[in-house]
């Protein structure tokens, strides 16, 4: 996608509503860990591995498991998140350019017009 593209696709909408940053609501996410799978714990450590997404987050699921394996649950999560993890494609963003920048730059010059 070109720059063009990119600015074409952001300027497209002009009556469209304004895009909101969303937060993760982590004391939410907290209070509901015990609901959880341990399996998606594990998913939710690998998202932030993989994508740099929410470390905090990571952290707390870290906790959650360890405190299972304590109460007695057996579930091998590290062997799980290790698996998982070799499931991911590989990024190579050597050759691309930083993306984040181009979307930042993108919106900004939307919300300046």
């Amino acid at each position: 996608m070109t720059n063009k593209e990119l600015e074409d696709f952001f300027l497209e909408d002009d009556s469209a509503e304004e895009v909101e940053d969303v937060k993760l609501d982590i004391v939410q996410i907290q209070a509901n860990l015990p609901k959880y799978s341990s399996q998606k714990l594990c998913e939710m450590i690998v998202c932030d591995r993989y994508f740099g997404f929410e470390h905090k987050l990571s952290v707390i699921c870290m906790e959650e498991l360890a405190s299972r394996r304590l109460a007695g649950d057996a579930f091998k999560y590290e062997d799980h998140i290790a698996e998982i993890s070799k499931e991911m494609p590989v990024l190579d963003l050597s050759g691309t350019p930083d993306i984040r920048a181009v979307l930042n730059q993108a919106i900004s010059r939307k919300i300046n017009r």
